[in-house]
């Protein structure tokens, strides 16, 4: 009999999260240099978020929670071949990445159950690290997609 992970034990309101788990629950923002300088500079700021999100604490200086890990890798059809997105060419909709129960599952040393998608690839963070490690997710990395009963 196998057992669900109890979610609901988790605390995400972030002025309930100690400063050390930020780093280990959430990833930085890419913008977050230009956010706190525009928070900062003088005038009045409307900040907006869900119930729970340190609007009114503190800011958090990581996202924690997001609907897509730490990390989401997207691609597009390099239809020149010359590994630029191109202004001819869209970044898919699709994306690899894990979910907070899988990142959750890996961090309390439980099996992950990965869970179906609307599209995207979901990923076991533990695989995502591996081939994060070999450089599968770099910049100009070329990947072919095929049928499921493609022979190669």
């Amino acid at each position: 009999m196998q057992r669900e992970l109890n979610l609901a034990v988790f605390v995400e309101q972030a002025e309930y999260i100690q400063p050390e788990d930020f780093g280990k629950w959430g990833v930085a923002h890419p913008q977050e240099n230009a956010i706190i300088k525009k928070l900062i500079s003088p005038g009045a700021k409307l900040i907006t978020g869900p119930r729970g999100c340190g609007k009114t604490r503190r800011i958090p200086s990581l996202w924690v929670f997001n609907d897509f890990g730490p990390i989401a890798i997207r691609w597009f059809k390099d239809t020149n071949g010359n590994k630029v997105l191109d202004k001819n060419e869209k970044l898919s909709g699709q994306m690899f990445h894990t979910t907070p129960q899988n990142e959750t599952e890996v961090s309390l040393g439980k099996p992950v159950q990965l869970s179906p998608s609307h599209g995207c690839i979901h990923l076991n963070p533990r695989d995502r690290d591996i081939i994060m490690g070999l450089g599968g997710f770099k910049p100009k990395t070329t990947f072919v997609v095929r049928k499921y009963n493609e022979k190669i």
